[in-house]
């Protein structure tokens, strides 16, 4: 088994800093993450560093990865190369291709491209925008 074929690593309960190849979180927490894939089910990190990050009912303080898609949960702050937010309330979002929002909140979103759906948006800077029942405070 190579190292890219590993297991993902799974935390039972509370974990500090965890770095290994893919990581899963469920119903825990972690303080630091640094893996190439990270899912988080019903759990929550303070700071995420991977490829590729998803969250389902669960939080972040800080991610950052290529790929970042939150599902029913929060997130302070987001930098991706994408990112897919999902009834999801969030701080700030930062992303350098596009940002999806459906049926979410989010404070500041900065993106090249953004689709919104359904989605409340404080302060939205992006040069392509596809709305669809947005409302936002300023763009």
């Amino acid at each position: 088994m190579t190292d890219r074929e590993q297991e993902p690593t799974k935390q039972p309960g509370d974990a500090g800093d965890v770095v290994a190849d893919a990581v899963t979180i469920r119903q825990g927490g972690a303080r630091s993450v640094h893996a190439r894939t990270v899912a988080i089910a019903q759990g929550g990190a303070v700071k995420v560093e991977a490829q590729e990050v998803d969250v389902t009912q669960g939080g972040i303080v800080f991610a950052r990865g290529r790929e970042v898609e939150v599902t029913a949960g929060g997130v302070v702050a987001a930098l991706a190369d994408e990112a897919e937010l999902v009834a999801t309330k969030v701080a700030v979002v930062a992303a350098r291709e596009g940002v999806e929002l459906h049926q979410a909140a989010a404070g500041f979103v900065a993106a090249r491209a953004a689709t919104i759906d359904n989605s409340v948006v404080g302060v939205l800077v992006a040069r392509h925008v596809e709305p669809s029942n947005v409302r936002v405070l300023f763009g």
